[in-house]
Order: C-alpha cells, then sequence, then structure tokens
C-alpha cells in the first residue's frame, strides 16, 4: 500500500511539471507571434528622403499596419519610429535624410490613416539597418524598439564605448523579467526607464559623430516636428519641348491649389522676324485646371483649358492679323507625370477642342491695303505637350 501510494504522488508529480513547460512554452511562442505583427518595415531607395508607397513591400505593409491600426487606442498605445539612413556620402546627410523619411512616413499616416503627432516616438540613425539596409521601421508594441538601436551604435564604437552601451541594456532587460503587477504600474516603469535609456543612448551617439552638432540630431522626437514639413503644396515650372520644335518660346508654372486640384499657366511667344516677306509675331497664353486622380505631382490627370492669342503674321504676297479681339477658345485635356528624380519629372500632355479666330488680310506691302476680314472655327487638337518639369517643395 505504501509503495502504491508513492507511485501515484510521483505520477502526479511528472504530470505538473509537464504540464507547465508546455505551458511555458506555448506563452513564450504567442509573445513572439505578437511581436512579429507589430512591427512593419518599410523600404526606401538609397538616399531618396519621400516616402514611395509603391516601392518594393511598401504597398502591403501599409495594408498590414492598417489592420494592424484597428486595435489602436488614440492616447493610450504609441508607435515606435525607427529611421535609417546609410547610402548618402557623410554622416550628416545620413541624419538628415532618416528625419525626414521618419517625418514623411508620419505625415502619410497622419494624412491617411487619422493619427496624430502625439502617437509617435522617433528615433533617427545615420548608418544602414544591419540586415535590411535603408529602412524605416515602426513598431506597435508596449517597449520601444531601443535595444537594436544600441546594438547597431556598439558595432561602430572603440571597446571602451562599447562597454558604455552595454551597461545600458540591462534597464531594458530587467523589465521583461519583473513580476506581474497592474497595468498602471508597469506604464508608468516603462516611461520611466525609456527616458532613461534615451538619455544614456544619446551622449554615446554625440560621440560617434565625426562633425559639428547639426540642426538635425541623430535622436529627434515629435515635439520638433510641424505640421508643414509632414505636408506640402506642389508647385512645378516646366517648358514644352513640343512648342521648342516649332520654334515659340515657352514657359509655365503649375500650383496645387486643393487636394486634388492644380493650376497651369503656359506663357508662348514667337518673336520672328526673317525677312520683308516671312515673319511670325504671336503671343498666347493658355489656363488649364486640372484633376489629379493620386495628388497633383503624381501619375495621371484630367485638364480643361482656355487658350487666348494674338497674332501678325507675313507670308509672301498676304499679311493676317488678328482684329479688335484676339483668337478664343476652349477645350478638354489628358496627360500624364512621370518622375525622373526627386525633383525632375517629364510630363505628356494632349487636348482636343475649339477655337474661334477673326482676322484682317492685308498686302504684304507697307502700309498694304486690307483685302478682307474672315471669321473662321476650329475643330481638332488644341493642346499637344512633352514637357520637362521641375517640382519643389516634395520633401
Amino acid at each position: 500500500m505504501y509503495l502504491m501510494n508513492k507511485k501515484i504522488i510521483s505520477c502526479l508529480i511528472l504530470g505538473f511539471i509537464l504540464c507547465s513547460s508546455l505551458n511555458a512554452q506555448t506563452t513564450q511562442e504567442g509573445n513572439k507571434g505578437t511581436a512579429s505583427d507589430s512591427t512593419f518595415v518599410f523600404h526606401y531607395p538609397p538616399c531618396i528622403q519621400m516616402f514611395k508607397a509603391d516601392y518594393k513591400s511598401n504597398r502591403q505593409t501599409l495594408q498590414l499596419l492598417k489592420k494592424r491600426l484597428q486595435t489602436f487606442s488614440k492616447g493610450k498605445d504609441t508607435l515606435y519610429v525607427n529611421g535609417y539612413s546609410g547610402e548618402c556620402e557623410n554622416d550628416s546627410r545620413n541624419r538628415r535624410t532618416a528625419f525626414h523619411r521618419c517625418n514623411n512616413l508620419k505625415g502619410y499616416l497622419i494624412n491617411y490613416y487619422g493619427l496624430r503627432e502625439r502617437d509617435f516616438k522617433t528615433v533617427n540613425t545615420p548608418h544602414n539597418h544591419p540586415d535590411l539596409g535603408d529602412i524605416v521601421v515602426i513598431s506597435y508594441s508596449s517597449l520601444p524598439p531601443l535595444k537594436q538601436v544600441e546594438e547597431d551604435v556598439s558595432k561602430s564604437l572603440p571597446d571602451g564605448k562599447e562597454q558604455k552601451t552595454e551597461e545600458i541594456t540591462p534597464v531594458v532587460v530587467e523589465k521583461e523579467t519583473e513580476p506581474v503587477r497592474e497595468e498602471q504600474e508597469i506604464k508608468e516603469e516603462v516611461q520611466q526607464k525609456e527616458q532613461q535609456v534615451v538619455q544614456a543612448v544619446e551622449p554615446v551617439q554625440q560621440e560617434v559623430k565625426s562633425e559639428p552638432e547639426q540642426p538635425d540630431q541623430p535622436m529627434q522626437t515629435d515635439e520638433l516636428v510641424s505640421v508643414s514639413q509632414t505636408s506640402s503644396r506642389y508647385v512645378a515650372v516646366k517648358t514644352n519641348l513640343a512648342a521648342w520644335a516649332g520654334t515659340i518660346l515657352n514657359l509655365a508654372a503649375d500650383v496645387q491649389v486643393s487636394e486634388h486640384i492644380s493650376v497651369e499657366l503656359p506663357v508662348l511667344w514667337c518673336p520672328w522676324y526673317v525677312s520683308d516677306k516671312h515673319a511670325v509675331k504671336t503671343f498666347t497664353i493658355q489656363p488649364e485646371g486640372r484633376y489629379w486622380l493620386a495628388r497633383p505631382g503624381e501619375g495621371h490627370f484630367f485638364g480643361v483649358h482656355a487658350h487666348i492669342g494674338w497674332f501678325n503674321v507675313k507670308w509672301n504676297r498676304d499679311r493676317y492679323q488678328d482684329t479688335s479681339r484676339p483668337l478664343l477658345g476652349a477645350g478638354i485635356s489628358y496627360g500624364y507625370l512621370l518622375p525622373l528624380g526627386e525633383h525632375w519629372a517629364g510630363e505628356f500632355t494632349l487636348g482636343a477642342g475649339y477655337a474661334n479666330m477673326k482676322y484682317d488680310t492685308y498686302y504684304n506691302i507697307g502700309n498694304g491695303a486690307r483685302i478682307d476680314t474672315r471669321t473662321k472655327n476650329y475643330w481638332g487638337i488644341t493642346r499637344v505637350g512633352i514637357s520637362v518639369v521641375y517640382r519643389f517643395n516634395l520633401k
């Protein structure tokens, strides 16, 4: 009887140990899955500051982040933004690039997903991520991903300075091994130790810098970010190569006036005098309102334009000149803007519509008599553009 009781007790103890081990393993796997689902990586071309939603896997990552934000609680939760840039010519340029990347990405999330500046905390790092290169990482977790930043910094420091960073790391690790307590107490300690880590890492990063202090520090917080930096107005100047092919001098300006609408004003001038028998002098303006399917300065657009023109043309024995009113007309157009870099782009447009002109015909001699006055109506192509564009304010 004694031996049987002893065996029963041994089996119970063994079963308890196995259940505890399985429960611990399941908890670790659950925590690991949560951390993976809470980190979102956005890729950037080398040394480019502007966020491109269609670059690499950024579009898919935005969809995953949008789905994850359904559980985001404003005022309680925080998004931790870590920017990396290491492909520019020096540390100062890398710092500025990482800084603007984070601001542009946050501006995108604010404009499209309804977030606020206070929902973010930002860390900018003037070198590549050790595994993924030029990226911005957004972490949706209760702890900021500062440990990785400390490890990246320690790799670029001598042994003495590396030791300083290692002394900081246990502050974060200690938090993860503390016993479970009330949620409010844990949040308060997280904020206190987070401040300690930021204060300790900042002087280490300042020692790494090889240049004088710049306005864009490696560690930037959201208090330094203004709304004007997260959104900008599209302004561009351009010239039409198709008009130049017809020896017509031209210059145009395009300015954004609302979320999807811009206004373009091209000016075309032809001052050519070849001889007494041949001369072409014209002056035309062709304002156009444009509706952009994405936003001004990107992709496809449709336009409505008007044209006003004055002319005085000599050709062989006749001279043609507008009367008391200029050439008038209107039309519609379609176009597409193709980015060629951060500021340069190519624009292609084609339009059709109506034009009416009333003009006098004279003998092409000095003080030549007027022959007649005619009126003509025209239906057809009214606008052809193959333009080189320089864009401002896209950072």
